[in-house]
This record gives C-alpha cells, structure tokens and sequence, in this order.
C-alpha cells in the first residue's frame, strides 16, 4: 500500500473512531450487562423461581379475573412468556368494539404474577438491567436516541474495516510480541491492536446487527418501492404474526379456552418452546389465536413456529412448521440471535460479556495511544492543551461508568422494598452519581489516577455487592447454586468476577512505576554516557 492510500485509511480509523468512542463504549458498557437484563431483574426482586413449566399454568383463570378488572371485550391480547420467570408480561391495547366504556379504551402494559397473580405497571416492574438495556441503544433520548446508536453502529464499520487495512502487517508480530509486563504505556498500543483483532468477528457482528436494527426505518425503504408504499402489506410479509384482523362483533359466543389450545401445540412438535401468545378481537365472531414458539437451540438454530387458531370453529388457520426455513422470517431471527447472544445458554452470555468488554477496553486504549500520537513536540502548548483535554474528559465519562454501574447495583438492591417508581429512582441515582463522579475525574485531570481508582471503588463495591444480596434476600451465592437458582447466582458470581478481576488490574497499576520514572530524562542519559 502506497503512503497517501496508507494515510487515508490511517485518518479514517482515527477519526471515525475518536467521534464515536464515548458513545461507543457506553453501548458496549451497557450492552454487556444488557445480556442478563432478565437475571439482573430475578436477582434485584430476590425472590426464588419455581422454574414452573408455562404449559402447566391456568391461562383461562387468569384472562377471566383480567375480564372483571380491564374488560377484554374487543381487545387484542399479547402475553409475554419471559424465560423462566414467575411473571406473564401482558400487553393490552385499547378495545375495538365501538360501544366500549371510556375505560374499555385505555391501553395497559403490565406484568402477572404467575404464583399470586399481583399484577405491576411499567414502572413499578422497571428494573437496572431493564434501565442498562435501553441505555445501550439510547433509548433515555426520546426518539432521536435509537437513531443515535444506530450510526454510531454504522461508523464502527468504517472503524473496523479501515482498523484492519491499517493495523494488517503489523498483526502477527504485534500478536506474539505482546507482553503485559511492559510499562502501561506501551500495553496500549499493543493491546489495542491485539485484542481489537481477536474480538474482530464479535465487533463487526454487533455493529452490523446494531445499525440493521436501530436504522431499520432506513433498511426497509427501498422495500417499500416494492410495494407501492403499502406498509401495511409489507410488515405483514416481514412480520406475518403481527398482521391485523378485523374486528367482527359477536356476543355470547362459545370458544375454545387458551387451555386447551396450548396443550394441542404443546404436543404437536418436540422440543418446542412457546414464548408468545396473542389473542385477537377476544369475544367477538373474528377472534384468533396465535402462538408463537421456537425449537430449543440444541435441536435447530433457527426453528421459529407459528401456529394462527380460530377458537370458534375450532379449526388451524395456518401452521409454520419450526423445522422448516422461510428466508424472510429466519433471516431476521438470525439477527436477532447473534445480537442478543440468544443461543447457547449461560455460557454464550458470559462469552459476549467478556467480549464486551475486551471492545470497550479496545476503545480506550485507542483514546490513549491518540493521545499520545499527538504530544509531540512539534505541537505548540495550545495543541498540547486541547489534546490533554480531549483524553481527560473521554476518561473522565468511560471509566466513571465502572464504579457508578456498580454502585447502582447496591442502590437498587436496598432501595427496591421501599420504593414504588423504579423507573425515576434508578434514572435519578443513575445519571446524577456519573454526572457527579464525571465531573469529579474531569477536574481530577489525571487518567492514571482516574483509572487506578476507578478499578479500586468498582473492585470492592463489586465484592460487596453478593454480600448486601446475602444480607437482604438471604440469597447467598452457594445457597442459589444448590437450590438452583442459577438466575441469581449469575449476578452475584459476575460481581464476584469483575471484582477480582478489578483489584488485580489495580494493583500490577499500583506495582508500576510512574511514567516519569520510566523514561530517563535528557540529563540523566548524559550522565550515564559519560
């Protein structure tokens, strides 16, 4: 490669990758922890599961005692069956019968309480994992935020791609020269190439997945040329479940219960796992049930079902056989999969969390070796100055998340009895201690310092926090695993981890010597010539 098209690429990757380095590595940070939003929910609310099979549960019992509080007359009902939880998740939209009361036509979103059927709102029902899932795309950022995430996602391509034009010949050498027993300074540099190539295949299949999903507005226009702009027919294609039906009014109608129903799919395909259930226009003459499901991933990666009821007549409207491939509906699922890290169990998930972080670990070294590049003494002060700052105030925002994110846990531990909106209560706690410790480092103006410490607080908050679990749901992390509470025992043996791992980190920083004493000045060098 020649030197200008070598320099093109170089200040590609620079650039690209210095703009959307802080809200890159929140969206990583976040998205690490994102991976156990259900376990971090289970674990938060500290009650056991009894791991009851959702087949088993009395459906109709309790879409009767939902009857008598919201009227389900002309609704459409969706129920969430989320992993292994306690809770149904039930969606509600307004009534389609045009002689609904007022409150027939108000929409709720709740969730039910599988074992004593008490139902919590949105908010009450909101937890940190819930909180870190949505920061990860943005999503506290009414409208624009997901927007945000999805070409910050879409840069980190051009940072990939010209990161491994720039960085091809120096790979291999780099790779078995590596030593973290260098000075830091110098693990920088290394380690950014080294471990950005090693988690190469992980990046670019979340960066490719992010901005498919956050600009999917943008991916399906050409599509919509295809069908004469009828967005209707077209998410129907893409999103057969989701196509709407008619409302056709009937009263006193006799239909077959949801009971029933599961059971005649629950038997129809092995290895079949339900995690969907809608029920359209309920009570009137065009009513419909449709369950959505998928084979375990041991037995098909893509083993999507679907099966559309009529209650009335009894009869299977149409059937999606989860062993055979539609290339529309797979392809999708695919996405979602690889993104979410849906497959492969537990072990998948702390594979990802560990990625993760070696992504975000790649970012701020990519911060550091910048700024580095740029104190050269051809620079004048002013650009020394600007570029001190720059380093300072990125370090300042990343590392603060470290000992904030595990400060909430705490928080939101004790403060989860005693409070009813857990949405405003981690949002307030949340922004206010990373804006209050941000601005702490930024004026701190030391990133060793900052990155010392950062490792220290998150290190012991960590270790305490399985203990404030212990103490107050009598959950201790040896109890969970015997009892096989795996959900809650995966948050406090992650805190166990990156607790350790953070005390370790901090104390080879501590063994270093300080940068000054590294590097020999002018003087000394002469003196120890002559």
């Amino acid at each position: 490669m020649n030197k200008r098209n070598y320099n093109v690429f170089f200040n590609t990757h620079t650039v690209s990758g210095i703009v959307i380095s802080i809200a890159l590595f929140i969206i990583f940070f976040a998205g690490a922890f994102a991976l156990f939003k259900d376990e971090i929910a289970i674990w938060e609310e500290g009650v056991p599961l009894t791991h009851t099979d959702k087949t088993e549960l009395d459906y109709d019992q309790f879409l009767a005692d939902l009857d008598e509080e919201y009227t389900l007359y002309g609704r459409d009902i969706q129920i969430n069956f989320e992993g292994e939880e306690d809770k149904l998740y039930i969606f509600m939209p307004s009534s389609k019968d045009s002689l609904a009361s007022e409150e027939a036509k108000q929409s709720h979103y709740f969730s039910l309480d599988t074992q004593n059927k008490q139902t919590k709102t949105y908010d009450q029902l909101y937890s940190l994992g819930e909180f870190l899932y949505r920061l990860h795309f943005f999503a506290q950022l009414p409208t624009i935020g997901i927007y945000l995430a999805g070409f910050v996602s879409f840069f980190f391509l051009f940072a990939i791609v010209s990161g491994i034009i720039v960085h091809w010949r120096k790979i291999i050498p780099q790779f078995f020269a590596f030593d973290p027993r260098k000075s830091f300074r110098r693990i920088w540099a290394d380690a950014h190439t080294l471990l950005g190539v090693i988690g190469l295949p992980f990046q670019f299949v979340f960066a490719l997945t992010g901005t498919y999903f956050c600009l999917s507005l943008f991916v399906l226009l050409p599509a919509n040329f295809l069908y004469d702009n009828d967005r209707d027919r077209l998410m129907e294609d893409f999103r057969p479940s989701r196509k709407s039906i008619a409302w056709q009014e009937g009263k006193d109608i006799e239909f077959e219960g949801v009971n029933a129903f599961i059971q005649k799919v629950e038997s129809k395909w092995n290895h079949f796992h339900m995690h969907t259930l809608r029920i359209k226009n309920y009570g009137g003459a065009s009513m419909k049930y449709i369950l959505l499901g998928e084979l375990s991933d041991k037995e098909k990666f893509l083993g999507a079902g679907r099966i559309i009821y009529n209650p009335i007549s009894r009869e299977i409207e149409e059937i999606r056989d989860p062993n055979t491939s539609v290339y529309v509906e797979d392809f999708q699922k695919s996405l979602t999969r690889l993104h979410y890290a849906d497959f492969g169990g537990q072990a998948t998930k702390w594979l990802y969390f560990l990625l993760a972080f070696i992504t975000c670990f790649v970012i701020i070294t990519g911060v550091l070796v910048w700024v580095k590049a740029r104190d050269k003494k051809s620079a004048s002060p002013k650009q020394k100055s600007y570029t001190q700052k720059v380093g300072h105030i990125y370090m300042a925002i990343c590392m603060s998340m470290l000992p904030v994110t595990a400060l909430a846990f705490v928080y939101s531990k004790v403060s989860y009895s005693y409070v009813i909106n857990h949405q405003n209560n981690i949002y307030l706690f949340y922004f206010l201690s990373w804006v209050a410790l941000a601005l702490f480092y930024r004026f701190k103006r030391d990133n060793v310092w900052v990155s010392k410490h950062s490792f220290l607080w998150t290190g012991i908050i960590g270790l305490i926090i399985p203990v404030i679990s212990g103490l107050i749901s009598g959950n201790w992390v040896w109890n969970s695993l015997i009892e096989n509470q795996i959900e809650i025992a995966t948050i406090d043996c992650l805190w166990l981890a990156m607790g350790s791992f953070c005390l370790i980190i901090y104390a080879k920083m501590t063994k270093q010597k300080p940068i000054t004493e590294q590097i020999p000045s002018k003087k000394t060098m002469e003196v120890q010539a002559v």
